[in-house]
């Protein structure tokens, strides 16, 4: 398995590592400020000031651990790549699966995603509009997203003799990015939300496990 931090496109920005404690603990402080702005969709018209206040910080401090605002963004989405990879790295490694059926791979890849995009309309809204302005940046999104899709469906492939689809390896990449978009539109514009959590995570596995006709 290769780290998420050696994944090439999930590294955004390079920032020199603070070396002393307190700078450490300022940088947490302004991550942890950026990330709470972000879940409120409050980033984008928050000020230096503003934010170096939430993180209980100076502007002089912001300037001198981060240099600017937009190395702040590109570390909270860099953040969330490398959290997101992560997961679907443990999701995916294929011994936990292998004298399982699907159908409990399914379950488990529904909940775990949603788990990871609740809450993140922020994330998602400030990544939409960075790609829609940055095509090195839209293209690190697309690998992402096929990186993703790369592992769940080499999962599906160990157990192909329970995919009944007529076209079983064009219809898994599919449905890998038909969940992850509907998972980024109910994010952005919370269509789904009439539904819990679990509820969402439940029609997304019935979802696949249809699509897919999974079965013994």
């Amino acid at each position: 398995m290769i780290p998420a931090t050696l994944l090439s496109f999930t590294q955004l920005t390079t920032l020199p590592e603070p070396t002393q404690r307190r700078s450490q603990q300022a940088l947490q402080r302004l991550l942890d400020a950026g990330e709470q702005l972000l879940a409120s969709n409050a980033f984008e018209e928050a000020s230096v000031m503003q934010i170096a206040e939430l993180a209980s910080s100076s502007v002089g401090t912001f300037y001198r651990v981060l240099g600017d605002k937009d190395t702040l963004s590109l570390l909270l989405l860099q953040r969330f790549f490398q959290s997101t990879v992560g997961l679907v790295e443990q999701l995916t490694e294929p011994e936990q699966w292998a004298a399982k059926p699907l159908a409990d791979f399914v379950q488990s890849l529904t909940v775990k995603l949603v788990e990871v995009y609740q809450g993140r309309r922020g994330v998602l809204r400030a990544l939409i509009l960075r790609a829609s302005r940055d095509a090195v940046f839209r293209d690190k999104v697309h690998q992402l997203n096929e990186y993703i899709a790369v592992r769940i469906v080499a999962v599906f492939q160990h157990h192909q003799r329970e995919v009944h689809h007529p076209q079983p390896r064009k219809a898994m990449q599919a449905a890998v990015h038909i969940v992850l978009g509907a998972l980024n539109q109910h994010t952005i514009t919370g269509n789904l939300g009439h539904l819990s959590s679990n509820e969402v995570a439940e029609e997304l596995s019935r979802i696949l496990l249809a699509y897919l006709d999974i079965h013994d």
